[in-house]
């Protein structure tokens, strides 16, 4: 696997069309995997994911499916609006 460093200093080395294209086609990426993820999804679906402010791991219900996002209720710990592409489904 190509280090990150090197991808960064490759990236500083691109004109700004070629930093606009290595964008948009992480931006196509990242639109296709959410899209994928919300297939799985549905209503009423077990969830979970992992928390980026540090509460660990989280479950919780699907209350709603968005374009870009997932909304659910985690009893306690609160209602939470999570990029379905970070979501688990538990079977």
């Amino acid at each position: 696997m190509t280090n990150i460093n090197e991808i960064v200093s490759f990236i500083a080395s691109c004109s700004d069309e070629e930093r606009k294209s290595i964008v948009d086609a992480l931006n196509t990426q990242r639109r296709v995997a959410n899209e994928q993820a919300t297939k799985e999804l549905h209503l009423g679906a077990r969830v979970k994911f992992t928390s980026s402010k540090g509460w660990g791991e989280i479950e919780g219900t699907v209350t709603k499916i968005n374009k870009k996002s997932v909304k659910l209720d985690c009893g306690e710990q609160g209602k939470w609006s999570v990029s379905p592409a970070l979501l688990t489904l538990i079977k």
